[in-house]
């Protein structure tokens, strides 16, 4: 036993001390990044306000890419500090409720559920044990997921519950959305993974931080058609919390 327990604590310290390391890199890193790429940003977006007149069509059109590809690599920058804070975070479990973990991320999303329309039913949830912050972050990208991916002229329909199998929790939120083939339901959970290319904007960060936060409670995500719904259309996203996180 004394022979294995040091490399035990060495492996420990060296963890505790990474996970440190990543959240200060993580925060400086962000920081670092965005300041120039906001200054860049307001920068473009004054030059353009100031001399809309002056400027000929396709030199507007030039500065308007511009604008754009600065706002995405800033979405990147921010979908990437989030993933990697989560990354490095400690571990705080507690007993969540899952139903206020939902509301906290209807009100993160309250806008675009307004300006979208979207009628989101969440049945009664669990108390688990888990990381609050990450349960609703969770929620958050899901739901976020649902509104973004919807079809044109319809009503985003999301619904939200769970039950139990197997010594899990098992959690779904299911949309009426554009849907998701088959054969890219594995590949959206990498980072940077976007399947619809500009028609819908994003980082491709979401559902590889959705992957990480369920992985880091133990459990499992992955992606069915939606019951009830005609194919190609609606999605259900499955994750699963063990029971005795």
């Amino acid at each position: 036993m004394g022979p294995q327990a040091e490399p035990d604590r060495k492996d420990v310290a060296r963890a505790r001390t990474l996970t440190v390391q990543l959240g200060e890199f993580s925060s400086r890193a962000g920081h670092d990044l965005l300041g120039p790429l906001n200054q860049a940003s307001s920068l473009l977006a004054l030059f353009i306000q100031r001399h809309d007149t002056e400027v000929n069509p396709d030199a507007r059109i030039l500065l308007e890419f511009l604008q754009t590809s600065a706002a995405r690599m800033q979405d990147v920058v921010i979908g990437v500090q989030s993933y990697l804070q989560i990354a490095a975070a400690a571990p705080d479990f507690e007993a969540v409720d899952m139903n206020t973990a939902v509301a906290s991320a209807q009100l993160r999303l309250a806008k675009a559920i307004a300006e979208s329309s979207a009628v989101i039913t969440p049945d009664a949830l669990p108390v688990i044990s888990a990381v609050a912050d990450q349960m609703a972050t969770l929620f958050e990208i899901l739901i976020a997921n649902s509104i973004r991916f919807r079809r044109q002229r319809e009503t985003p329909r999301i619904r939200i519950c769970s039950g139990q199998a197997a010594g899990n929790w098992i959690f779904t939120v299911e949309d009426n959305g554009i849907g998701i083939d088959t054969e890219y339901r594995e590949a959206v959970f990498l980072p940077f993974r976007r399947l619809n290319g500009k028609e819908y904007p994003g980082a491709g960060m979401g559902l590889a931080t959705a992957k990480l936060i369920v992985e880091l409670h133990g459990g499992k995500i992955w992606i069915e058609p939606a019951s009830g719904s005609e194919a190609p259309y609606g999605t259900a996203v499955l994750f699963t919390v063990p029971v005795s996180a």
